[in-house]
């Protein structure tokens, strides 16, 4: 049984996908809090580079922008392994 088979595998996917996305609403949530109406981000923009680093700007010592940055390359390293393993696999 290969290990993208198996419920853990799908279940960290799915949690690095929730934590990443999660993040940056939150984050989003509350830069906008603190900036003035003309300068806030808007919803349909993805930028979440921007919005973390305009996020450690107004609280230095949160750990949120790193627990982002890390969920979102953890599940692109699981997608890149999971498309790699299933082009070997053929």
């Amino acid at each position: 049984m290969a290990i993208f088979e198996t419920p853990i595998f799908w279940g960290v996917f799915t949690l690095a996908a929730v934590v990443c996305n999660g993040a940056a609403i939150v984050m989003k949530l509350r830069v906008n809090e603190r900036m003035s109406p003309g300068a806030k981000f808007s919803w349909w923009n993805r930028d979440a580079w921007r919005v973390a680093k305009k996020y450690s700007e107004f609280f230095p010592d949160s750990y949120l922008p790193l627990a982002g940055r890390l969920s979102f390359w953890l599940f692109v390293t699981m997608l890149a392994t999971f498309a790699l393993s299933s082009l070997i696999k053929q």
